[in-house]
C-alpha cells in the first residue's frame, strides 16, 4: 500500500507539489516571525517614556512559529527524501535478462 502510495504521489507530480507546498509554508512561517518582531521593535520605539503598558515580547509566538517552520521543513525533507532517493534502487535482474545476457 505504501508502495502504491510512493507510485501515485511520483506519477501524478503530486509529490513535488505538497513538497513545493510545504516548503513555501516554512517560508511563510518565517516572514510572519520576521515581520512580526519587527512591528514589535518598532512599536517600542515610538512607545513614549510617560506610557507605563509596555507589552511584553510574545516569546511562546516565537517558539510556536519556530517550530512550525521547523515541522514544514522535515516534513518536505522527508518526503522529499522519501520520493526521490539520491541512489535509486535498480531493479533485480530477472531471469529473461540472466538468459539473454548468456547467449
Amino acid at each position: 500500500m505504501v508502495q502504491k502510495l510512493r507510485e501515485i504521489l511520483l506519477t501524478k507530480y503530486i509529490g513535488s507539489i505538497l513538497i513545493a507546498l510545504f516548503f513555501l509554508q516554512s517560508v511563510v512561517a518565517a516572514i510572519e516571525l520576521i515581520v512580526r518582531s519587527l512591528f514589535w521593535s518598532f512599536y517600542e520605539i515610538r512607545h513614549t517614556a510617560w506610557e507605563t503598558a509596555n507589552p511584553p515580547y510574545a516569546w511562546d509566538r516565537l517558539v510556536f512559529s519556530v517550530v512550525t517552520m521547523a515541522l514544514y521543513v522535515c516534513a518536505a525533507y522527508g518526503l522529499a527524501v522519501w520520493l526521490y532517493p539520491q541512489d535509486p534502487q535498480s531493479p533485480a535482474p530477472s531471469e529473461d535478462d540472466a538468459q539473454s545476457s548468456e547467449s
